[in-house]
């Protein structure tokens, strides 16, 4: 008896182990879970807050400061991704985002305004 219980719970836990690990692979392939760019502000000095993000030529959202930190994350499909920060009294420039694969699920910007250039938004 004891040993019919011992094959099956070398059985079940054989189980339970390979499932984490399909699901861990599947994870961390970027095959499931959301895939998010990140634009981080900060630099922008308060000038980008209410500025619209145009990913793809849709825009998706608004630059809100939330917090102390001015964060914002906008969820895309996996692929390549041009985006794009519109600021009504600035010149964008375009950055191109892959998401995905091996380029992973986070794509994280720093967006900044180059005064030099007679104020031009930048992602880097």
């Amino acid at each position: 008896m004891a040993s019919g219980i011992r094959s099956l719970r070398w059985r079940a836990s054989f189980t339970v182990a390979s499932v984490a690990f399909v699901l861990m692979y599947l994870f961390a392939s970027g095959r499931i879970g959301s895939h998010i760019i990140q634009i981080d502000y900060t630099w922008g000095r308060g000038l980008l807050d209410s500025a619209q993000v145009e990913i793809d030529g849709t825009v998706v959202g608004v630059l809100e400061s939330i917090t102390r930190q001015r964060v914002a994350g906008f969820e895309v499909e996996p692929g390549v991704h041009v985006v794009r920060i519109l600021h009504p009294e600035c010149v964008s420039k375009p950055d191109t985002v892959v998401l995905g694969g091996d380029a992973g699920r986070l794509a994280v910007r720093m967006a900044d305004i180059d005064e030099a250039y007679n104020c031009r938004v930048l992602l880097r």
